[in-house]
């Protein structure tokens, strides 16, 4: 490492101008190997030697004392004193009370994820939900309200940003925000700006980023829901250490979000996943064909009311055998309609996500379902996958809007962690 004895810190303001985001669709093109040539070239030699020690401490799994840093990172002593009180002072390290009070006592620290927060926010036609998360990614607060479905572009970017308030509000102390995800349905391109969705009134013509940019004085990342929403129980969920899984959401739409060799498929366009839109050689949509629809021949739960489908639920629960057919024709005609996609990308997991599961009686419904798509499945891929249900529920696209937001400030603290904290 390169010796640097100087000191200093400044209140949490803006990120560096190097911001990235590792999991969007923004982020394509150059190898990571050379981004990250790029982010330390612009580093000063203190903030990467500080990224050394809080990387060193982090690793740790027990309080570092100084000496220990000092042999881990290759820095001297007296460069370790500066660098545990330059991320002490911006909040990222804790230093412990000592272990005796003779002599002079080794110092001790620790990682300190409450130094500040990432939110993230869920975007639906009926609902916005938003929660805030300490570095560690651990929630310390949700919101979440009812909206009108008819609401207009601004109006609901409007009640977006209320709720991000409310959710800050809610947090148990006040500390910087380094970034924010949003989730939202349509397609979404550059991290930014939605270029299409069909529930949504003028949602595309709203730069609710910029919005919530100017709220929150940090980077604001979109991307679609269900890709966040794979995104979470890859990493807080069902799919923990599946590399290429795809998350189905079913609801008034179906889409998916795809994860391959271990992060989000995007396409080029910004709209893989959108497999709500597949027409079939009959004219109908997967839609129809997977849950059902009012003016088909099918049947099934109507997308219309897929939501409040807890009549069917309830009855499949006490035995209604028309019920319990419904059910199973629900998974069946998913992996029907989905194996086409599941040739085409070969995913170890597929995971349903739907607010049919949630009812209390929802095990009937994870046996029915699952259990047809199972059976259905394996009659049609040579090698099918393993099929789940959502274990985060209603909190998927906040868990995952959390970890998009949270890898890009983690890249930086590893690069360059006092940046995240200079004037």
């Amino acid at each position: 490492m390169v010796e640097d004895a100087g000191a200093g810190s400044a209140a949490p303001l803006r990120l560096p101008a190097q911001w990235r985001w590792p999991l969007g669709n923004g982020s394509r093109g150059a190898s990571s190997a050379a981004r990250r040539t790029s982010a330390v070239a612009v580093a000063d030699l203190r903030g990467r030697n500080a990224a050394a020690v809080l990387g060193a401490v982090r690793a740790a799994g027990e309080p570092s004392r100084v000496a220990a840093l000092a042999e881990q990172t290759a820095l001297s002593r007296p460069t370790i004193e500066v660098l545990v009180d330059d991320l002490k002072a911006v909040g990222l390290l804790a230093e412990l009370p000592p272990l005796s009070s003779v002599g002079r006592p080794a110092r001790r620290f620790v990682f300190a994820p409450a130094a500040a927060y990432v939110v993230g926010v869920d975007v639906r036609a009926g609902s916005v939900g938003a929660c805030v998360a300490d570095l560690d990614g651990e929630l310390v607060s949700v919101q979440r309200k009812r909206v009108r479905r008819d609401l207009r572009g601004k109006v609901r970017a409007a009640a977006t940003v209320d709720v991000v308030r409310r959710a800050l509000a809610g947090a148990p102390e006040e500390r910087p925000v380094l970034a924010a995800a949003l989730g939202t349905p349509g397609w979404v391109q550059d991290d930014r700006r939605v270029r299409y969705v069909d529930n949504l009134r003028d949602w595309a013509e709203v730069d609710v980023a910029g919005m919530l940019e100017d709220e929150l004085g940090c980077p604001v990342a979109l991307d679609n829901d269900a890709n966040l929403a794979a995104v979470g129980e890859q990493w807080r969920g069902v799919g923990q250490g599946v590399d290429d899984l795809m998350f189905v959401l079913l609801g008034e739409r179906v889409g998916a979000g795809i994860i391959a060799g271990g992060r989000p498929l995007h396409g080029h366009h910004g709209a893989a996943g959108e497999i709500g839109f597949m027409v079939y050689p009959d004219g109908s949509r997967l839609t129809a064909r997977t849950i059902g629809e009012g003016r088909k021949a099918r049947p099934g739960v109507d997308p219309s009311n897929f939501y409040s489908a807890a009549d069917v639920v309830e009855a499949a629960a006490r035995g209604d055998r028309e019920a319990r057919t419904t059910l199973r024709s629900v998974g069946t005609r998913l992996a029907h309609a989905l194996a086409p996609t599941l040739l085409a990308l070969d995913p170890a997991m597929v995971v349903l996500g739907s607010s049919l599961f949630g009812h209390e009686d929802s095990a009937f419904a994870r046996e029915h379902v699952i259990g047809a798509a199972v059976e259905e499945s394996r009659a049609l891929l040579v090698d099918p996958p393993e099929w789940a249900v959502s274990s985060l529920g209603d909190d998927a696209v906040l868990r995952g809007a959390t970890r998009f937001a949270l890898t890009a400030v983690e890249e930086v603290l590893g690069s360059e962690p006092l940046a995240l904290f200079s004037s």
